[in-house]
């Protein structure tokens, strides 16, 4: 049973150890999934959300986060997305745009009798993550949250602090680009 979280802030505040492991067992999943798809590695997806949990329980100390400013699941999302961004910038040089097509069409079945269904999945894995880094930082969060954490465009909405119908252009724009991206996986089907 989940607790009002301006009793998980009060608890954190008051040094309590099991308001932390409430965080972590309502919350860490969520973050995990958003860390993982953003950043495709699972050991730098941990790393994050460690980093994660340690700002919520400063910025709770530091008394910067309160219960009328939000929700700590909001807090951990916003947080957490920033964190991975960064990661990503500072680790990652990006290809061209000719580069990554290419890149795809290498790894995208060329013959109508496809090997075996194994081989075909993993291409589809790759061709999907090379999709996925292509959308916008916003729009690839959004379609993680709403698609693969399952929240509502008003929950995303209220979590980033965006409005409803930026949420909803960020998911028509991320779901139109992995159509035209995965489109030779969509017409073999």
């Amino acid at each position: 049973m989940r607790q009002d979280p301006r009793d998980l802030i009060q608890r954190l505040l008051r040094d309590d150890p099991t308001g932390f492991d409430d965080i972590i067992t309502w919350y860490s999943a969520d973050v995990m999934r958003l860390c993982y798809a953003l950043l495709w590695d699972r050991e730098e997806a941990r790393d994050v959300l460690q980093e994660t949990l340690f700002r919520l329980i400063d910025t709770v100390k530091q008394k910067r986060l309160r219960s009328s400013n939000g929700s700590i699941k909001g807090f951990l999302l916003t947080t957490a997305r920033n964190l991975c961004i960064d990661k990503l910038r500072r680790k990652v040089n990006f290809a061209s745009i000719d580069d990554e097509e290419e890149a795809i069409q290498d790894i995208l079945p060329h013959e109508t009798n496809a090997p075996d269904r194994a081989l075909d999945e993993q291409r589809f894995q790759t061709a999907f993550s090379s999709a996925l880094a292509r959308l916008t930082d916003a729009q690839r969060t959004v379609m993680v949250l709403h698609e693969l954490n399952g929240e509502s465009q008003a929950e995303i909405a209220a979590n980033l602090h965006l409005s409803p119908d930026c949420v909803k252009t960020h998911l028509y724009r991320a779901r139109r680009a992995m159509r035209i991206l995965l489109q030779p996986f969509l017409s073999e089907s």
